[in-house]
C-alpha cells in the first residue's frame, strides 16, 4: 500500500514540475529568440522567426491588442461622443487598427518588444500613432548595434499563474515594470496571446 502512495505522490511531483517547467520553458524560448532575431547571420534570425511563430499565436495576439487598444480610445474620448455613434467609432477604429497590428504585430516587432529598452519605446509609439519612423524590419540588425544597448539590465521580474491555463510575466529594468505578457496553455504547449505596456510599476526580483 505504502507503495502505491509512494508511487502517487512521485507522480504527481512530476506532473506538477512539468506543468510549471513548460510555460517557464517557453518564456525562454521567445526570449531567446528575440536576441536572435538582432543577429548578423540570416540562420540565426531565421531560426528566431520560427520559434517566434511556434510560441506566438499571433492571431489571437492581434485581437488582444486590438481590444486593449479600442478600450485606450474608447477611454481617452470618455463621454463626447453620443452612445449612437459607438458602433461607428467601432467600425472605424477596427479599419485603421487591422493593417496596424498586422504591420507591426509580426515576428520582428514581437522580438523589437521581447528586447526592451529603445526598441519598446518605438514599438510603443508606432502602435499609439505617435511616431513615422520606418517598419518593425528595419530594426537595428547588427551587432554592433545590439552591444551598444545596455540590453543586460532587460530582464523578467516576477511571473505568476493567473489560472490553470494562463500565466503573466512582468519584464523591465531596475525593478520597474514596463511589459506584461500574457501566456495560455493549449495543451501541453504554451504561447503569447497577449501584451500589456505597463508604465514602470514596482516589480519584484
Amino acid at each position: 500500500m505504502k507503495k502505491f502512495l509512494w508511487a502517487g505522490a512521485v507522480i504527481i511531483m512530476v506532473i506538477t514540475a512539468g506543468y510549471v517547467a513548460l510555460p517557464f520553458y517557453a518564456m525562454e524560448q521567445l526570449q531567446r529568440a528575440a536576441q536572435m532575431a538582432g543577429a548578423q547571420e540570416p540562420e540565426k534570425r531565421r531560426e528566431s522567426i520560427d520559434t517566434l511563430e511556434r510560441y506566438v499565436d499571433f492571431p489571437v495576439l492581434r485581437d488582444n491588442l486590438r481590444v486593449r487598444l479600442q478600450e485606450q480610445l474608447r477611454s481617452s474620448i470618455g463621454n463626447s461622443i453620443p452612445q449612437e455613434f459607438d458602433e461607428l467609432l467601432t467600425a472605424g477604429a477596427n479599419f485603421v487598427m487591422g493593417p496596424l497590428m498586422q504591420q507591426f504585430v509580426t515576428p520582428e516587432g514581437v522580438a523589437a518588444l521581447l528586447r526592451g529598452g529603445e526598441d519598446l519605446q518605438g514599438i510603443e509609439r508606432k502602435l499609439f500613432g505617435q511616431d513615422t519612423a520606418p517598419q518593425a524590419d528595419s530594426y537595428p540588425q547588427t551587432r554592433q548595434d545590439s552591444e551598444e544597448k545596455p540590453e543586460s539590465s532587460w530582464r523578467r521580474l516576477k511571473w505568476r499563474f493567473t489560472d490553470i491555463n494562463h500565466l503573466s510575466a512582468d519584464y523591465g529594468e531596475a525593478n520597474r515594470a514596463e511589459l506584461r505578457l500574457i501566456m495560455q496553455r493549449n495543451g501541453l504547449h504554451w504561447q503569447l496571446v497577449d501584451i500589456e505596456l505597463l508604465n514602470g510599476t514596482e516589480g519584484e526580483g
